[in-house]
């Protein structure tokens, strides 16, 4: 069997030989040593994380903005029932042509005439002054379509309100989400490093196999391939690592070179599970999204009311005071001018009707998607609570899976260092133990990853914690 593995191992060799220097020198430095070109180090808790993305993440800084643009539409929808005063000062020269405004003043029109005739003389033209200051009142008394467009707009504000809560959550899911891979990482590399360590000792275990007569040059280099195998890995691991901390810096709003310190722990906490229908409920109550499908339907109604009310009449009154002169101390005189008005469409065109249409097909819509909102909550809450409960069970299968590999590298290396075989038994525990402590790893970040779901699918991600429970 040796000889048959013999030029395996040489490839291994070969294929290796130049690239474990490098890895080795990538792989010496300690965890906890601090990297020159990171930052300062800066603890972060995951509640520090998800206020920090909340205060400067751009979904939240845009759902805010878009809430302060809802709060000005509303003003201007409501200023159509407020008085609209406006002042109004004017001054100017004209020269008129009286003839031209429908004046006739005989055949011989002008001043000689007038005086041949004994008669009054009137000019044909005439050049004068004339100033004008006024205020003006409009005041809209009744405006069915105006009114309806105002409650719209507060439902509109309301809406606003609602997908800045909705943002926050969504932000505050990522946020975890971004924490546990970072934590999962970071203990992917310990266990990565851990690996590398034990294919150092059982290198040298093979070594000291060969020196005394035990093992052949086919263990050793059986560890070396392996050990080869473990420095790149932990490399990879790394990599992943540094995305992953980089990634939650930026979603937390932090500089991207921070050196990060977790301080939250990522456990195994079993949840309880009520019943479901609590869960839905409890679901359909606290999530954002639902409420901002209700108040879209409530909004769609009021510009269905708004469109229809078109054909109602209007009413307002109008009101001017001012001075009129030639100029604002020449023959000037107080003026003014009040009335009230009544305004009925009789024939738009098809525009009302269109708009009327359309604003029902809207209404439509928005009741079509409040229907599947009910039905996507629903799913999430299902979902993450099955995929909680399975996931549980992979943890602890994992776990389990982690024991029984330690103990079988344990048994094979007893076997190697007395010589009862070669290390084919100890390499393939090795391989068996490093695959059972990234399972574990993963399992365990699938597990948390399934609980922050299930806090998002009841509403709760703000009050998400790696050590308590979210329960309905």
């Amino acid at each position: 069997m040796n000889r048959r593995l013999i030029p395996i191992g040489l490839l291994c060799v070969l294929a290796v030989a130049p690239v474990m220097p490098t890895l080795a020198a990538a792989t010496h430095t300690p965890s906890g040593d601090h990297d020159p070109a990171m930052g300062p180090s800066r603890s972060l808790s995951l509640e520090q994380a998800v206020n920090d993305a909340l205060a400067t993440n751009v979904n939240t800084l845009l759902a805010g903005a878009k809430q302060d643009e809802a709060a000005g539409q509303r003003v201007s929808a409501r200023s159509a029932f407020l008085p609209h005063i406006t002042g109004q000062v004017s001054e100017s020269r004209q020269k008129t042509n009286l003839a031209a405004q429908g004046f006739s003043f005989g055949s011989d029109v002008g001043p000689q005439a007038g005086a041949a005739g004994g008669g009054p003389s009137f000019p044909s033209t005439v050049t004068y002054d004339n100033f004008d200051a006024r205020a003006k009142l409009r005041q809209t008394l009744f405006d069915y379509s105006a009114w309806q467009d105002y409650r719209g707009a507060k439902l509109g504000e309301k809406v606003a309100a609602d997908q800045l809560a909705v943002a926050r959550e969504q932000v505050a899911t990522q946020t975890e989400l971004d924490y546990v891979q970072a934590l999962s990482t970071r203990r992917a590399v310990a266990a990565a490093k851990a690996n590398v360590k034990q294919a150092r000792a059982l290198l040298k275990l093979a070594r000291d196999q060969e020196h005394v007569g035990v093992a052949t040059g086919v263990d050793v280099t059986r560890a070396r391939a392996r050990l080869a195998r473990d420095q790149a890995d932990l490399a990879q691991r790394q990599t992943e690592r540094t995305r992953a901390e980089i990634q939650l810096a930026r979603g937390a709003g932090l500089p991207l070179d921070s050196n990060l310190k977790l301080t939250d722990p990522l456990v195994f906490r079993p949840m309880p599970l009520g019943p479901v229908n609590t869960a839905i409920n409890t679901a359909m109550a606290d999530r954002p999204e639902i409420e901002v499908a209700r108040t879209r339907i409530a909004r769609g109604q009021h510009n269905l009311a708004s469109a229809r009310g078109q054909r109602l009449p209007t009413v307002s009154v109008e009101a001017d005071y001012g001075a009129s002169g030639n100029t604002p101390t020449r023959n000037d005189q107080p003026t003014y001018a009040f009335g009230a008005s009544m305004s009925v469409p009789i024939f738009a065109g098809g525009r009302i009707s269109g708009q009327i249409d359309s604003a029902a097909s809207q209404l439509d819509q928005q009741r079509i998607r409040f229907h599947d909102t009910q039905q996507q909550i629903e799913q999430d809450v299902r979902t993450s609570r099955q995929t909680l409960e399975t996931l549980s069970q992979r943890v602890r299968a994992a776990r389990a899976n982690l024991t029984l590999a330690k103990q079988e590298l344990s048994r094979s290396r007893d076997r190697f260092s007395h010589g009862v075989g070669d290390n084919i038994e100890v390499v393939d525990a090795q391989s068996n133990l490093a695959d059972a402590r990234n399972s574990r790893i993963d399992a365990l970040a699938e597990y948390t990853r399934a609980r922050i779901n299930l806090a998002a699918a009841l509403g709760r991600a703000q009050q998400f914690s790696l050590t308590q429970p979210v329960t309905p």
